[in-house]
């Protein structure tokens, strides 16, 4: 689901503060696959992450003859955010927010507001 910039911006600044686009993404997933955490034909995701306490960590993939993580899935914690910013073909795709569904509602009520959240979906109804 597409964000507004002041619905992302209070996570986002935390880990990426000089972003300048203007796409940002919400999604629910109890996993997680990382996809192309290196460059490859004009293609790539940055990974970063922010837990509930505020911390925040930072995914630097290995070279990738020896980077064990592509194509791993994860169980996505329920008090952790995944920050993920893509680029396709060179061109900058926006920001998408991952987040677990049975934690994201609680943790995102400052910035989003989730009294037509469906846990069943994992999406808001902002058609009312």
């Amino acid at each position: 689901m597409k964000l507004t910039k002041a619905q992302a911006w209070p996570i986002v600044k935390l880990v990426y503060p000089d972003y300048t686009g203007r796409k940002f993404f919400l999604e629910f997933k109890d996993k997680i696959t990382f996809w192309d955490t290196n460059w490859s034909g004009g293609t790539k995701n940055n990974y970063r992450f922010v837990k509930k306490d505020g911390q925040t960590a930072e995914f630097n993939a290995p070279a990738p003859w020896c980077n064990p993580v592509e194509g791993m899935e994860i169980e996505l914690p329920d008090d952790v955010l995944v920050i993920k910013e893509g680029f396709f073909c060179g061109h900058e795709m926006g920001i998408t927010i991952v987040a677990n569904p049975n934690f994201a509602p609680k943790w995102l009520t400052d910035s989003i507001d989730y009294s037509d959240y469906d846990q069943n979906s994992g999406s808001i109804n902002h058609n009312k």
